[in-house]
């Protein structure tokens, strides 16, 4: 398995804008819990099936009751102060990359039209 940051992202690499300013969990890898009547050691690794696990929307949402319960990784409202915020640090990422010359200005452009149509809570 690969090292990871807090978030349970991928370190080494290339930190693509969607990593490097999540809105969840990327792993290029899952886990599939056993089937019915198997041991519960039993655990089917998804190994060319990766996932996403997205963030809860708030600290509360994730503090209360519901699939975010107790989970560690800070929600998106708690990571951005507002959509705009999101916006300018995807737009830093993507031009960073852009300067090292790992990503395309039309790249740079889709990240950050894509970027423009979350809604920071």
């Amino acid at each position: 398995m690969p090292k990871t940051d807090a978030d349970g992202n991928d370190i080494a690499g290339v930190r693509l804008p969607d990593v490097a300013v999540p809105l969840a969990t990327y792993t290029g890898w899952g886990l599939r819990a056993a089937h019915a009547g198997q041991p519960v050691a039993i655990i089917d690794g998804c190994d060319a099936t990766g996932q996403r696990i997205p963030f809860a929307p708030t600290a509360a949402s994730r503090q209360a009751g519901g699939p975010n319960a107790g989970d560690p990784r800070l929600s998106v409202a708690e990571r951005y102060v507002d959509s705009a915020d999101y916006v300018n640090k995807i737009t830093a990422a993507a031009n960073a990359l852009q300067a090292q010359r790992l990503m395309l200005p039309a790249d740079v452009d889709a990240y950050v039209t894509a970027a423009k149509t979350v809604v920071i809570p």
